[in-house]
């Protein structure tokens, strides 16, 4: 009887004091950097730059970490 393995990625991730990590899903992360450009564009202040980089960060992080699911090698 084999075992059911499910597709994933291991992953290690280095801290700098004061970062975090999280694991949340691609649209998740597409949305709320979405809700940070939108504070941006209502709250025109202060604050605005700092939600458009908030929302850039997620972005980049987003698409950097992004795992389809599909094995990327074959198997031998």
């Amino acid at each position: 009887m084999s075992k059911k393995q499910s597709i994933r990625k291991k992953i290690s991730v280095r801290l700098y004091p004061e970062e975090t990590a999280i694991v949340i899903g691609f649209d998740t992360a597409m949305h709320i950097a979405e809700t940070y450009d939108y504070l941006a564009s209502e709250h025109v202040d202060e604050y605005s730059d700092s939600f458009r980089q908030i929302a850039d960060i997620i972005r980049q992080q987003a698409n950097e970490n992004y795992y389809a699911g599909q094995e990327e090698y074959e198997e031998w």
